[in-house]
């Protein structure tokens, strides 16, 4: 296998005022690249992990830099498929030699028309004022993402290939993909990962509801928090009632559940019920914990087992509301000297 770890999905430009401001006064924004699938593979990469991104982007200057803030991780972009408004696809990404795209490829990409990035607006807030995000990603290229663009790095193989709730809710063809490439783990040998990650402003929770359960009987490793579940699937219950119905409903070989108050409930026919405690924190940037989470836990998973990557996914989570911007520079070494000093006795 050549990879650990595909991924796929969005990846947006995020725009923020320092702390203390609101949009409509702020003078200046700062700019971080983010998306969960990404901010879960630059994670991923950082700690060791050979990860692979994918995902449909503009060839021009916002896109080009989307991806050079995954590669300064060490994340592969090779396999982005490159977007040129003029033709529908880029024949720059041939002539540089950035990827060897398929004949399939090539003719999905040339219905890729859309040349833009989407991007988001967040407004942060501290206590009585909540923090505030706003969405401009409708019709972006990643929304043109369709199977054939996956082709040649599925080809190379992998461990494991993740993506989520998000990505599924983009478009009809990103659907398509997240459904073929589901459907595939058995014919090409992987593993597949998914976070529910439920966003109101992509979807109802009915129509979630619909599309999920078309779906997450070809998951093996399946991730949600605990309110995710609550709001569309109306399992309410307590963390291992909520898994063992998700489990009776799906199979998933592996379910883990993120809670509201802080730690992880695992479960796997091996180990039965594992449970984190949460870590004290005092958050600087609340977004992509959850991808951070992911990421540890698949690290474990890769390396040693489950208790181990919940052990991982958990301290990662902490140590990225310790950070400005969705993606974590956290480090392997900071994961597990996190994970000793949580330990009894440990130092």
């Amino acid at each position: 296998m050549r990879y650990d770890v595909i991924t796929f999905g969005e990846t947006m430009i995020r725009f923020s005022p320092v702390d203390g401001q609101m949009l409509e006064q702020a003078e200046y924004l700062r700019a971080d690249a983010a998306g969960t699938e990404s901010n879960m593979a630059a994670a991923l990469a950082r700690m060791g992990a050979d990860v692979a991104w994918v995902s449909a982007l503009p060839d021009h200057p916002a896109g080009r830099w989307i991806a050079s803030r995954l590669a300064l991780h060490g994340v592969d972009t090779s396999h982005v498929a490159w977007v040129d408004g003029r033709a529908g696809w880029s024949e720059q990404t041939t002539r540089a030699g950035r990827s060897e795209q398929s004949e399939q490829s090539t003719r999905a990409m040339r219905t890729m028309r859309t040349m833009r990035a989407g991007v988001f607006f967040l407004e942060p807030g501290t206590p009585p004022r909540g923090s505030r995000v706003v969405y401009d990603r409708a019709g972006s290229t990643a929304t043109g993402l369709t199977p054939e663009v996956l082709e040649d790095v599925l080809r190379a193989g992998a461990r494991i290939v993740h993506t989520s709730g998000i990505t599924a809710s983009l478009s009809p063809a990103c659907l398509e993909t997240v459904a073929r490439i589901l459907g595939s783990r058995k014919e090409r040998g992987y593993r597949t990962s998914f976070d529910i990650n439920y966003r109101a402003k992509l979807w109802s929770p009915e129509r979630a509801r619909a599309v999920l359960e078309s779906l997450l009987e070809q998951v093996d490793i399946l991730v949600s928090t605990s309110d995710d579940a609550a709001l569309i699937f109306g399992m309410d219950g307590a963390p291992e009632e909520t898994i063992d119905a998700l489990h009776r409903r799906f199979g998933n070989g592996i379910i883990v559940l993120t809670l509201a108050a802080g730690g992880a409930v695992g479960w796997s026919a091996e180990t039965g019920f594992l449970h984190t405690s949460p870590y004290a924190v005092e958050p600087v940037d609340r977004l992509g914990a959850g991808d951070a989470f992911d990421a540890g836990l698949l690290y474990g998973l890769l390396r040693e087992d489950l208790p181990a990557g919940l052990a991982y996914g958990t301290a990662l989570a902490a140590l990225s509301f310790s950070e400005r911007g969705d993606m974590t520079w956290s480090t392997l070494e900071e994961v597990k000297g996190l994970v000793r000093r949580a330990r009894p006795g440990g130092s």
